[in-house]
This record gives structure tokens, C-alpha cells and sequence, in this order.
């Protein structure tokens, strides 16, 4: 996985909760902008833990990054520190972003 498909998963699960086109969503806006209450914040999380294998994500994950370019990086984050070797998506994210 890429952090460009993170994005991508992101821009698309957002966009479903919101009830708008991915289109129509802006990456750098505030989730609260687009109405995603608490409810629809854990269902974006359940959307991520299945979609990247994570597991026990914070429950506050979309309010402390409330942005899809902020939480982009830290699902990044999060998915480098659980793979081995920890380290290498950011070693080698010129080449996958």
C-alpha cells in the first residue's frame, strides 16, 4: 500500500459519510466541513482498519488529524511503525508516493 492509496481510501470513505463526490472533496479542508459527526468518524475508522490491517486505531484519530492530508501522513506513520523493519516507508517513500 502507497500513501497515495491512503489518500485515495481516504478521499473515497469520507466522500461516502459526507454524501458527496470524491470530486468534490478538498484533501486540505476539515472533515467537519463536509458534517462528519462522531458516528460517521467511526465508520471512516472501521473503513481504515479493514482496508489496512490496523487495529486498535484511536478513537480520536480524525479529530486529531482532522484533514484527509493530515491523516494521510499519520495512517503512513502508522502502517511504517507495524511493518518489519520499521523505517522504510519513509526510507523508500520517494519511491512510493
Amino acid at each position: 500500500m502507497t500513501i497515495d492509496d491512503i489518500r485515495d481510501l481516504l478521499v473515497k470513505a469520507i466522500a461516502v459519510e459526507a454524501g458527496i463526490s470524491p470530486d468534490e472533496l478538498a484533501t486540505d479542508r476539515p472533515f467537519t466541513t463536509y458534517g462528519l459527526d462522531s458516528m460517521a468518524a467511526l465508520s471512516v475508522g472501521m473503513e481504515i482498519e479493514d482496508t489496512c490491517g490496523l487495529t486498535n486505531l484511536p478513537v480520536d484519530l480524525l479529530w486529531d488529524h482532522p484533514t484527509v492530508d493530515t491523516l494521510t501522513d499519520a495512517l503512513w506513520k502508522l502502517l511504517d511503525a507495524q511493518q518489519p523493519g520499521a523505517g522504510s516507508a519513509s526510507a523508500s517513500a520517494d519511491g512510493l508516493r
